[in-house]
């Protein structure tokens, strides 16, 4: 028989899974209709690059200051609230003005309100991880692949019906808008709140450092297939305008299908298998299939190579946790921190070299830095590994 207590975790779970899905529904939406906002505001790939420096800039700076301050006055949920209201209509302004500055000024608002939210969901994960002693992080981590797969969905059927895109975001922001209610009633009560009454900056150590920076290109790679992706597609493999979010939606649905079964896989398996052993055999799988330049095979092996790198988050915010001896919200805010700079430089590294390389060639180097950090990623683990089967042994010994 459940408790109070189970109730009030299950239930805010699925709150907290909303805000990941509409955060990314929202992200999704908006950059693929990126190939029409090109043509409205005649921009090139290394200005629209740096709107997302901004956006990665400000996440960063806000970060740190909501963990620090605005977590501990308001709650994680109010946070939440206030992030989920700011960036509802964001995509909406950015094509109703169609105006290049402010579309940076949108991209700075828009850092700011991830900077409130990604501390704050990363924590309620984490402590209802905790307090339910089950594994969530990786079912968490589909709610933003059924954000981007839907936002995506979406966008591609408007566009396929030539339907102008200040409408399509303006409806699905005031959907997102309304639904900000539901956290209010719904989300984790702050009671279960971790309190932390030392705000001052404390220096993660290497360990989180490292999990960290892998977590960094993860978000980076997920970028650059969300935003530069549909301009590939039509750019470099001709594809037609109704397909501009098709990579999206194969990459997502492969990630919600890792994450759906993550928990049985490391069951059978072990995190060290299920994270960096599997994706460095997506990585392999992508970069081959580029070669081909054939868009059914590119589109098969992008839904593979998502389900085979989908737990590669989770499993790092999980060892991060374990590895830490700072506060959950200390923790999760050093990972976030660190893992959105790869929203700076991932997509804004892809805008500046496509200027000159092309976009196909960015692919290619994604599959394979992507083989290189899940390589890095197995030793870290391999030794910590090895660290506490050693200490085991010595324990049994005396």
């Amino acid at each position: 028989m459940e408790t109070t207590e189970t109730k009030e975790l299950k239930t805010a779970f699925f709150a907290t899974f909303s805000q990941g899905l509409f955060a990314t529904l929202i992200f999704s939406t908006f950059m693929v209709n990126t190939p029409i906002l090109f043509e409205l505001i005649e921009m090139t790939k290394t200005e629209f690059s740096i709107g997302f420096v901004f956006f990665g800039i400000f996440n960063v700076i806000t970060n740190q200051l909501t963990t620090r301050f605005l977590l501990p006055k308001i709650g994680s949920t109010n946070c939440l609230i206030i992030a989920r209201l700011m960036y509802s209509f964001i995509p909406f302004y950015i094509f109703y003005f169609s105006n290049y500055n402010i579309f940076i000024l949108v991209s700075i608002f828009w850092g700011v309100s991830i900077g409130i939210q990604a501390p704050n969901i990363f924590t309620q994960v984490a402590i209802i991880e905790e307090r339910t002693k089950k594994i969530l992080n990786p079912i968490f981590k589909s709610s933003f692949n059924f954000g981007f797969l839907s936002g995506a969905a979406i966008s591609s059927i408007c566009l396929g019906f030539d339907i102008d895109p200040i409408y399509t975001t303006f409806f699905i922001g005031l959907f997102v808008f309304i639904s900000s209610l539901s956290m209010y009633f719904f989300g984790l009560e702050k009671k279960y709140d971790v309190v932390n009454n030392n705000p001052r900056f404390a220096v993660p150590n290497f360990n989180i450092i490292l999990f960290a920076s892998i977590n960094m290109f993860i978000i980076a790679f997920m970028g650059i297939i969300v935003q530069w992706s549909p301009l590939w597609l039509v750019t470099d493999l001709s594809a037609p305008i109704y397909l501009v979010g098709s990579i999206v939606i194969f990459f997502n649905a492969g990630e919600i299908i890792g994450n759906i079964f993550a928990s049985r896989l490391i069951k059978k398996f072990n995190e060290l298998i299920v994270g960096p052993c599997f994706a460095m055999v997506g990585s392999i799988i992508l970069f081959l299939s580029i070669i081909t330049q054939n868009i059914t095979i590119i589109f098969l092996s992008i839904t593979i190579f998502g389900f085979l790198i989908s737990n590669v988050m989770p499993i790092v915010f999980r060892q991060a946790v374990l590895h830490s001896n700072n506060p959950i919200p200390i923790t999760i805010s050093h990972i976030s921190s660190i893992a959105f700079v790869g929203a700076i430089f991932g997509p804004a590294v892809v805008g500046i070299s496509a200027e000159t390389f092309g976009l196909t060639f960015n692919m290619y180097v994604l599959g394979a830095i992507m083989f290189l950090i899940s390589l890095l990623m197995y030793l870290i683990m391999f030794k910590s590994k090895k660290k506490i089967d050693n200490k085991i042994q010595t324990s049994q010994n005396f």
